[in-house]
């Protein structure tokens, strides 16, 4: 088991629920799928095993078991028994250990794995935390985390994943369904200016001004996706996040790729990006 000393801003995430979106349900799950599929790699889990997924800073945890973790993400501090350790590998821990996960130089979103994943609660498939669909939204001071039990190590198919360059600027998009109601303006505002990440920005969407007030028709609600990108009349560019909603009423111009919303992740509020439209 794992006791947490300090919760940080801390949830347990796996791929999400998926097949549920009809019915209302948000895919949740981790918001940097890549870098939590490394820390799985690391340990050997499978890559839909739940981590835990923090976001700024990181929590305190005692272990009070034997497992074997790892870290990965931005690029944070790691201390075991305040001796320093390093992210992207394997670290063995004994019992008794504490880790301090302390905030980051550089990106936003880091997870911790640990051998067998953790044993919570599972609700439509999932064990990622949302509020309203689990019992709590998040880990918090006090909690107790088990550890599943395993008997051995799996040898993943794909076990090459390295850890992800969040540093570039760039955000590759495909066009939307309702590109084309632009008008050549905007569109050329879009793939020139440089956008910066809003501070209200969180699991559910990332929020970008910037294009300033933008007249269109309204739009039927239609069905969005995690990396829809949407505008508002008042120019507002919200980017739908793993959090998200199932339908919506503003325009979907553009769709990141799966690489993007991992890159995107990992932005902090005031960090800048750019858009490069792919697959025209």
């Amino acid at each position: 088991m794992i006791q947490v000393l300090k919760a940080g801003l801390s949830s347990i995430q796996d791929k999400g629920r998926v097949g549920f979106r009809a019915i209302g349900v948000p895919l949740s799950g981790v918001m940097d799928a890549h870098s939590a599929s490394l820390a799985n790699q690391l340990v050997g889990n499978t890559t839909r095993t739940a981590v835990i997924e923090f976001t700024a800073m990181g929590p305190t945890l005692v272990f009070e078991q034997d497992t074997i973790i790892a870290i990965t993400g931005a690029s944070f501090g790691v201390l075991v028994n305040d001796e320093v350790r390093s992210m992207n590998a394997k670290l063995n821990i004994k019992a008794g250990d504490i880790l301090k996960i302390t905030t980051p130089k550089k990106g936003w979103r880091g997870y911790i794995a640990v051998q067998g994943g953790f044993d919570s609660q599972v609700v439509l498939g999932s064990k990622s935390m949302y509020q309203g669909i689990t019992e709590k939204g998040r880990i918090d001071k006090g909690d107790i985390l088990k550890i599943e039990s395993t008997s051995e190590i799996i040898k993943l198919e794909n076990d090459s994943l390295r850890p992800l360059n969040f540093e570039s600027k760039i955000i590759e998009i495909f066009k939307g369904p309702e590109y084309e109601i632009l008008d050549k303006k905007t569109k050329e505002n879009l793939e020139k200016s440089i956008f910066k990440i809003h501070q209200n920005s969180n699991r559910m969407a990332t929020q970008i001004d910037g294009l300033g007030e933008v007249k269109f028709d309204d739009i039927l609600t239609v069905p969005v996706q995690p990396g829809t990108v949407q505008l508002t009349p008042s120019g507002k560019l919200l980017i739908l996040m793993k959090d998200a909603q199932t339908t919506g009423g503003y325009l979907r111009i553009l769709q990141l790729t799966n690489k993007s919303l991992n890159i995107l992740a990992q932005k902090r509020p005031q960090e800048v990006v750019t858009f490069k439209i792919i697959g025209a």
